[in-house]
């Protein structure tokens, strides 16, 4: 329901602004699949593992299209940006991008580990969802996407009112292929943007930081993958300033984002959904 309503405000509002997404027919087609896996392994009793990555594979395809547009939309609002201000936040903090990205650069045994690891976005989101569903942790599932779900919404919010081209552009006034379309929709006017070529334009707060800690929390003990993915996700969020190209502030305010985010699920969600005994369940 969630998902349908933002995408129903994602049409409205991309026919008011003159925005248009092509390229439905692969994502639909995607979706029709996993949603007869889901549907189909469900109703028959077949597989339960396989209905559940099914299921919540669809739910991250629909949700993730809905809330890339939404991400695009609320771009066209063009608040002033906040670079400068961002700037000095972090120089109070101690904190030099120029400094840290320069020291990395020039390391390449600890620069490779950290883009690899900042890549992994995606990666582990398929990852996690196998993981959960194999191992019969669905609660688990339902924990990840509904901390992502109020989350992009949040930091969609947030970087429309407090936009920024982020300290790469900043810094070097080259810019990266994200500010190229964000700087488009800020200009306004009719834009068709075909869905594979969708980027993330949100600078501040980081959902790569969001997406670290939920990944951290979600898979935390008795999970047996807590260690790696802990490892992976601590590499993840050492990266996001030089290799996701973020300040400081996005950093910490993506994670009060997800602190406040799994703060509600936790709240929301049923009791016996979290509490239920992954001891007598498969775990790999």
């Amino acid at each position: 329901m969630l998902t349908l309503a933002l995408g129903g405000l994602d049409w409205i509002w991309a026919d008011r602004v003159g925005l248009a997404f092509v390229g439905w027919t692969r994502v639909a087609c995607i979706l029709i699949f996993l949603l007869a896996v889901g549907l189909l392994y469900g109703f028959s009793g077949r597989d339960r593992r396989l209905s559940d990555a099914g299921n919540y594979a669809a739910l991250w395809v629909a949700f993730s299209a809905a809330g890339a547009i939404f991400t695009y939309l609320a771009a066209t609002l063009a608040m002033p940006l906040r670079d400068t201000e961002f700037v000095a936040i972090d120089a109070a903090m101690g904190f030099h991008w120029l400094a840290w990205s320069g020291f990395i650069d020039a390391h390449r045994a600890i620069q490779l580990p950290l883009f690899i690891a900042y890549f992994t976005f995606l990666p582990q989101i398929v990852g996690s969802i196998l993981y959960f569903a194999h191992t019969g942790q669905t609660e688990r599932n339902a924990e990840l996407i509904w901390i992502a779900m109020p989350s992009l919404i949040l930091t969609t919010i947030v970087s429309a009112l407090l936009p920024a081209v982020g300290p790469y552009v900043h810094f070097y006034g080259r810019r990266t292929e994200d500010i190229v379309v964000l700087m488009s929709l800020r200009a306004g006017g009719p834009h068709p943007f075909p869905f594979s070529r969708l980027s993330g334009i949100i600078t501040f707060p980081s959902f790569h930081t969001v997406l670290a800690i939920a990944f951290i929390y979600v898979h935390r003990p008795p999970s047996r993958s807590f260690i790696p993915v802990a490892i992976l996700n601590g590499l993840m969020l050492m990266a996001i300033p030089s290799e996701g190209h973020h300040y400081l502030i996005d950093v910490i305010s993506g994670a009060v984002v997800a602190a406040v985010c799994i703060a509600i699920v936790r709240a929301a969600m049923p009791a016996v959904a979290l509490k239920a005994p992954l001891a007598n369940r498969r775990r790999a």
